[in-house]
């Protein structure tokens, strides 16, 4: 058999990363087929029969993939190399929508970043709070008035009486509660 009669064809030559090529080959009178799949990356062996075609899925590649056909026969051992150009996939850049499908501001994704952050806080806060003895959780309520209630004094001090009010109030009706 003669190198000539050896039939080594491909679909395309060059395909972006993640597309498929078809391979299809012919070598009457072989012994044994051997394909090599080269990406740059990895060498991959593959034996074939003497006739048929197979589907490959490129996803990486360092430009090139090589394909070479080993036939072995009788008399001899040759071969026959194809190589496809495999492009990069394009880099494709998001934008974050809202609900109607409008491009949200920086100012607004990070909004709804740092809500999102607080919300998780809040919510581990809640949970570890929800975990304590009735009577810490009874502290931990008082302490969180309390700060909140100094906060508030240094920035408007006219309202100190009215939440000092309503903090005798609810720590009244916690102790007649009862």
């Amino acid at each position: 058999m003669e190198e000539q009669q050896v039939i080594f064809q491909i679909d395309k030559r060059t395909v972006t990363e993640g597309d498929v090529v078809e391979i299809s080959w012919q070598c009457p009178n072989s012994q044994s087929v051997l394909l090599t799949l080269d990406n740059g990356y990895k060498k991959t062996e593959i034996t074939l029969e003497p006739s048929g075609s197979k589907r490959f899925r490129l996803n990486r590649s360092k430009g090139r993939t090589h394909l070479t056909l080993q036939v072995k026969t009788l008399e001899k051992t040759f071969s026959k190399k194809l190589s496809v150009k495999v492009k990069k996939m394009p880099t494709v850049k998001a934008e974050t929508v809202d609900h109607n499908g409008r491009t949200m501001g920086k100012l607004k994704i990070w909004w709804q970043k740092t809500m999102t952050k607080c919300h998780d806080f809040t919510s581990k806060i809640k949970m570890s709070v929800q975990s304590l003895p009735e009577a810490k959780q009874l502290a931990v309520k008082l302490l969180t008035s309390i700060g909140i209630l100094l906060i508030l004094c240094a920035i408007w001090p006219a309202i100190y009486n009215f939440i000092l009010t309503a903090l005798v109030i609810y720590l009244l009706f916690i102790l007649l509660r009862k």
